[in-house]
């Protein structure tokens, strides 16, 4: 099992650094998995070589996808655990460092969406739960 993560970073790491036009020195990719991982977003940044810090903006392609959703099976199979997070942060120099996590108030909000349910409600919903975004 341990191999078949080895390849799955690799290939993540490869594929991200080849897929990145700018120079950069970190990558810092956050990734949601959603409907128990069939569904992944992503958001992250960039550190550049004069320390300035940029949104990654690029296109994941397919086999990425696919490696993180088999790295999310592969987690939750070996810890037991729930994750719909994971952090990944990858160096210019090829180290690179992934750790999941769980965030109740992401997965609340896929299952009211999932549902049908509206964005004026889940504001009211989130706020009633978790505060408003200027009190966190």
């Amino acid at each position: 099992m341990e191999q078949i993560k080895e390849d799955l970073y690799n290939l993540i790491t490869e594929t991200i650094s080849a897929v990145m036009t700018d120079d950069w020195a970190l990558i810092q990719l956050n990734v949601q998995f959603l409907g128990e991982g069939l569904d992944i977003e992503f958001d992250g940044v960039y550190l550049t070589p004069t320390q300035d810090v940029e949104p990654l903006l690029i296109e994941y392609p397919e086999e990425v996808i696919e490696a993180l959703q088999k790295l999310y099976l592969i987690n939750r199979e070996e810890t037991g655990e729930r994750a719909n997070l994971m952090q990944i942060n990858l160096t210019s120099q090829g180290q690179f460092k992934s750790e999941f996590s769980w965030d109740q108030e992401l997965q609340d909000e896929d299952e009211h969406f999932s549902k049908g349910g509206t964005a004026r409600e889940w504001m009211e919903i989130r706020k009633a739960k978790y505060g408003s975004p200027e009190e966190q």
